[in-house]
Parts: structure tokens; C-alpha cells; sequence
């Protein structure tokens, strides 16, 4: 047997003493191909076992038990995957019923697509008598997309990236209505603030044009006109300035309670949650 092929067909084992008891079960010139670390027994309890895919056979240890299983390859065997609340389930059948079922977390996902289809290879191989096929490109295991040059599944990256729709940000609407009158003031300063900031624009014309080209034309400053639209610019500068201080205020309090309304909603929805939910 090779031993650089089976250092990396279990290096995805992240615990080095099943990686020293699949070796020890497997025959002289048998390569595996890759294996599951089992990590729920049948009750749903934390246990540690393991499946292992080489190209004769099936190896399994149940968690929970020292006894190993195996069923060489032969017509009428199927693996079957599913998942349900945070749990996923392998099950072994041929034409006379289920042979085996082993269940995992849902973290262990990936592993479990990727032994199901180098199960489906090897079987398809010794029936067939061909060699095992290869897939020229790398497969999401989540999927089954072809990956991108990058190594990114584009569906799922699509899936992960996709902006929130409008319908999720109305949904928020709810949390929002008992600070209505808050928010109606909060935008009233919002348009009165942006009022105020234009009006020095328009001071600053008369200024120009009625104070500074005429007193460089000669004629004397009218004191009054002066004192008069300095006074306006301060004045809008100040009223912009409170305005906007006022309307910040405002709508900093009203984020900040509904934030905590959004955090007191999810901790009631939380606690209301199943045991079958926390346990997966």
C-alpha cells in the first residue's frame, strides 16, 4: 500500500487517532480515497466515529462503538444524504432494505457531499470495470457548480453577495411606527436645516454686488446694508447649525431604541426556538 496516498486521502481527519485506525483496517494494496468524521452517535449525542471510501470497499466505525463494518462493492448499493435542523444523515441500502444510517453535524456537510460522490465513483467504477472518473474542474461542494477561476462557487457567491430586497428593509417598518412623530420631526429639520444652509448663498449675491463692486468703483460702504447681511450670514450659519445638531439628536435617539427593539425581538425569538433547533 502507498502510504503518500493515504496520508492524503485522511489528512482531511483532523484527529490523528483515527487516522492511525483507518490505516491499521486497511489491506495490503487498498487506497482509500477520503473519509467522514462522524461526530453524533444515534441519539443525537456527541460521539466520535468515522467512514472511510477506498476503492474496495466501505469502512465505518459508529460512533460510540470499537466495532468496524464493511461492505465491499457490489450491485444494489446506494448512499443516500439528507439533512434536517442542523443534522445530517448518510444512509447505506441495497435492494433488501437499509443497511446502516450515521449522522453528523451540519458543519460536516461538505466532507459528507464529497464521500457520497467518491462512493458513487468507485461503485460506478467496479461495476463498470472502467477506471475511476475524475472531475476535470473542481465542483462546490455545497451545489455542485463548477467552480471559477478563483475557486468560488458563482452561485453561491451570488446567493452571499445579493443585495437585501425592499420587501426586508419595509419588513422594518413595524419598529419604526411607535417613533413616528420622532422621525416626522427629524425629517421636518432635515428639510429646515438644508433651508437654512441656503440661505448664505444669497446673501453673499447682494454683498457682492450692492457692497464690494460698488466700493471698488468708489463709492463709500453703506454701513447699515453691511452690518445687515453679516448679521443674516451668522444668523443662517447658527440657525443651519442647530438645526442640524437638533435633527442629528433626534434621529440618533430613534436608531438607537429601535436598534434595541430589533436586539429584544431576536432574544424573545431565540429563547422561543426548539431544543431540536439549539441541538443541531
Amino acid at each position: 500500500m502507498n502510504s503518500n496516498s493515504l496520508q492524503e486521502a485522511v489528512a482531511t481527519l483532523p484527529v490523528e487517532p483515527w487516522r492511525i485506525r483507518a490505516e491499521s483496517r486497511l489491506m495490503a494494496g487498498e487506497t482509500p480515497e477520503t473519509g467522514l468524521e462522524l461526530d453524533l452517535d444515534a441519539d443525537l449525542r456527541f460521539a466520535e466515529g468515522l467512514l472511510l471510501v477506498s476503492d474496495r470497499r466501505l469502512l465505518a466505525r459508529a460512533p460510540g462503538s470499537d466495532e468496524w463494518r464493511e461492505w465491499p462493492w457490489r450491485a444494489g448499493l446506494r448512499l443516500a444524504h439528507s439533512d434536517h435542523a442542523g443534522v445530517g444523515t448518510l444512509e447505506l441500502h441495497d435492494d433488501s432494505g437499509r443497511l446502516a444510517v450515521w449522522r453528523f453535524t451540519i458543519g460536516q456537510n461538505p466532507a459528507a457531499l464529497r464521500l457520497v460522490e467518491a462512493f458513487e465513483r468507485q461503485l460506478e467504477s467496479h461495476l463498470s470495470g472502467r477506471p475511476v472518473a475524475r472531475a476535470d474542474e473542481d465542483i462546490c461542494p455545497k451545489c455542485g457548480t463548477p467552480l471559477d477561476s478563483e475557486g468560488e462557487c458563482p452561485i453561491c457567491a451570488q446567493a452571499i453577495h445579493a443585495p437585501p430586497s425592499t420587501r426586508t428593509l419595509l419588513r422594518l417598518g413595524r419598529f419604526a411606527r411607535p417613533y413616528r412623530w420622532p422621525l416626522f420631526w427629524g425629517f421636518a429639520l432635515t428639510l429646515a436645516s438644508t433651508a437654512a444652509a441656503m440661505v448664505p448663498p444669497y446673501l453673499t449675491m447682494p454683498l457682492m454686488d450692492d457692497v464690494l463692486i460698488p466700493y471698488q468703483n468708489g463709492r463709500p460702504i453703506d454701513v447699515d446694508l453691511v452690518t445687515l447681511l453679516l448679521a443674516g450670514l451668522l444668523g443662517a450659519g447658527l440657525l443651519a447649525w442647530g438645526l442640524g445638531w437638533a435633527k442629528t439628536y433626534i434621529l440618533s435617539l430613534v436608531a438607537e431604541h429601535i436598534g434595541s427593539d430589533l436586539r429584544t425581538v431576536t432574544f424573545e425569538h431565540l429563547m422561543q426556538l426548539s431544543l431540536e433547533y439549539y441541538g443541531g
